[in-house]
């Protein structure tokens, strides 16, 4: 931008020459500005603004398959599409029904089958649990019945007889009993 000069000019023509000046360098200096508040304002929404390039009329672009689709549906809509699976259930599978069976039942004790406000305990339930045991040429199921207890009085909460303890917690297997042998 020019600088303005120590002393003014008296000629009305040269100061009016000089108010041109100015007047078009401070237009030019505001357009500049005006260049780079949108360049601002531009980088401001690209870098903060919505990302997206979605358009109002952008799906009807696509159309063709789905009115395809539509037609088709419309000449078979007698014909359906059935599902000829199941979905495997997660867990453990129960050992086969075949195999002999021997059922252990753990109960409590007479004397402790009372509760603490003194009414009898009344089976509540049952825990089972499958245990396979293997014999040499024999193979059988036990299967443990933990008895549940609780009385009909007071509610307070549920006993169950306890069971030996396993050699291995969990497993399915029992251990090999050979002293039998």
């Amino acid at each position: 931008m020019k600088s303005l000069p120590e002393t003014l000019p008296d000629e009305t023509n040269a100061l009016q020459k000089m108010v041109l000046d100015y007047q078009s360098t401070v237009d030019q200096l505001q357009e500049k500005l005006k260049w780079y508040e949108e360049q601002f304002c531009l980088f401001q929404h690209q870098r903060f603004g919505a990302s997206s390039e979605k358009c109002p009329d952008q799906m009807e672009l696509f159309n063709e398959a789905e009115s395809i689709l539509d037609s088709l549906k419309q000449d078979d809509s007698d014909l359906e599409e059935t599902i000829s699976y199941q979905r495997k259930k997660p867990g453990r599978k129960p050992l086969s029904k075949h195999i002999p069976r021997e059922v252990v039942r753990y109960e409590l004790p007479e004397a402790e089958r009372v509760c603490e406000c003194g009414h009898a305990l009344h089976e509540a339930g049952e825990d089972k649990s499958e245990q396979l045991e293997i014999i040499p040429a024999q193979i059988k199921v036990i299967e443990h019945v933990q008895v549940k207890y609780g009385c009909r009085a007071c509610e307070i909460g549920i006993i169950s007889a306890p069971k030996p303890a396993q050699p291995i917690p969990g497993a399915i297997k029992s251990t090999v009993n050979f002293s039998k042998y």
